[in-house]
């Protein structure tokens, strides 16, 4: 049968992606003697190599009084070291077109570099030596803190999502450390001393509590004589025992009202849900990501079909559900009400409030479900072209105590779940005694 030219380059498209999904490409585990554990990801479809280091600690492990250590630490580490003084470390990487990234999460601090393959020993070299000697000075650490200041100022304090984001998981975190806000907050960010920073090192950076993800254009065995070379004589410490968050199962109706200048009124909802780590059964949390996908992540679902398609009432609307956390999850909807709408946010939580209750009296068609199981199957097919992505996939599941495979099940669960399942969960989980809520209710609708 011979195809239009566009339909043979979407199938030339679409097959090769399908029958990556089908069979995942060689992955080996292997620990060194002093607890690095290290997963390596053969994709040869590039000559490039995505590697990444990742701490189990962060924002969720810090105490109240000494929030943004962690972000912090990965500001710091890039300072200096016993091979590299004075940050060359990020002069090295440019210089030999190295990628160098951070990032620091909730549940793990990650260190990613993206090379071409030539470059892995360099990469791996750095990353060790960070491990083991990272160094800084206090006239460094005044600097920094400024620096960390302004990123809070720029990316929380004067956005005004992002605020409200913050302010809700206060509410909804009640009895979990997932409230501490991922920069620290500002109080806590101008005290931070030089032996805070060098205790935290001292606790968490070591080889026993971390993860090196390589994945990309290499073989076990080119990665395994590289890796025991230059992790291999690092010590490991003792480590503190860490306790995954725990959060209270019906903890009644949370709300914040919230008196900040926007042009439009604005509403965050939040439900407490299991993760992938906390249900009981993996199904009910790729139920979950499922229940997420009708509400509000795309334009076909239904929250966005109705109140921003159809009726115009919403500028934007979003959701989210927290898959993969140590502990118990969000599912998070944002709504932004039309400039040109009078409506409340109140009002447009009474809406929402109807679509939720429609999913629990009202079966959604299979046609509509369907779709949403593959806009889901797909987004992770497509994200896994990027070696970073599978890398990055591997690292998050395994800092948050699960088997790196573990997704790999997900696109056949999802395919198993029914209508009835996701009529039971919205019933069961989106309910007033797991709800919290976040109201800006605009200028032009503030009373006095």
């Amino acid at each position: 049968m011979k195809y239009p030219l566009l339909g043979r380059w979407l199938i030339a498209l679409w097959l090769p992606a399908t029958v990556y999904a089908q069979t995942p490409p060689p992955t080996h585990v292997f620990t060194l003697q002093n607890g690095l554990k290290v997963i390596v990801r053969e994709d040869h479809r590039a000559p490039v190599v995505a590697s990444q280091l990742w701490y189990k600690v962060g924002a969720s492990y810090e105490q109240q009084g000494q929030t943004g250590l962690s972000h912090a630490l990965e500001h710091m580490v890039f300072k200096g070291s016993s091979k590299l003084p004075q940050g060359e470390g990020l002069k090295v990487l440019e210089s030999l077109g190295i990628s160098a990234n951070a990032t620091t999460r909730p549940d793990a601090t990650f260190y990613t570099q993206l090379q071409a393959k030539n470059r892995l020993a360099v990469s791996l070299e750095i990353l060790a030596d960070q491990m083991n000697s990272a160094r800084w000075s206090e006239a460094q650490l005044q600097t920094e803190r400024q620096v960390i200041e302004n990123e809070r100022r720029t990316t929380v304090d004067n956005n005004l999502w992002s605020l409200v984001n913050e302010r809700i998981k206060t509410i909804a975190h009640v009895a979990s450390p997932y409230r501490t806000p991922v920069l620290g907050w500002m109080h806590d960010i101008g005290r931070l001393q030089h032996l805070q920073l060098t205790q935290w090192y001292r606790q968490w950076y070591a080889p026993n509590n971390a993860l090196l993800v390589i994945a990309g254009d290499v073989t076990l065995e080119q990665v395994q004589g590289l890796v025991t070379e230059h992790f291999g004589p690092l010590t490991p410490r003792p480590l503190t025992a860490a306790r995954p968050p725990t959060e209270l199962t019906l903890i009644g109706r949370r709300s914040l009202h919230l008196d900040l200048p926007s042009p439009s009124g604005k509403l965050v909802m939040a439900f407490n849900l299991p993760s992938l780590n906390t249900a009981q059964d993996p199904k009910t949390a790729f139920g979950l990501l499922l229940l997420n996908e009708l509400l509000a992540s795309s334009d076909s679902s239904l929250i966005k079909a109705r109140l921003v398609h159809q009726q115009g009432l919403l500028a934007g609307t979003y959701s989210h559900y927290d898959l993969l956390n140590r502990g118990d999850a969000l599912l998070r909807i944002w709504a932004e009400i039309s400039p040109s709408r009078t409506e409340t946010p109140q009002a447009v939580e009474r809406l929402i409030w109807a679509q939720l209750s429609e999913l629990k009296t009202t079966q959604v068609s299979a046609q509509t479900l369907d779709r949403a199981k593959r806009r889901l199957i797909t987004k992770r097919i497509y994200a896994h072209d990027q070696v970073e992505k599978q890398a990055s996939e591997i690292g998050e599941l395994e800092s948050i105590g699960l088997p790196w495979s573990t997704l790999d099940t997900q696109a056949q669960t999802l395919r198993a779940l029914t209508p009835a399942d996701i009529q039971q969960l919205a019933s069961t989980y989106l309910t007033e005694n797991r709800f919290s809520a976040a109201y800006v209710s605009g200028q032009e609708k503030k009373h006095d």
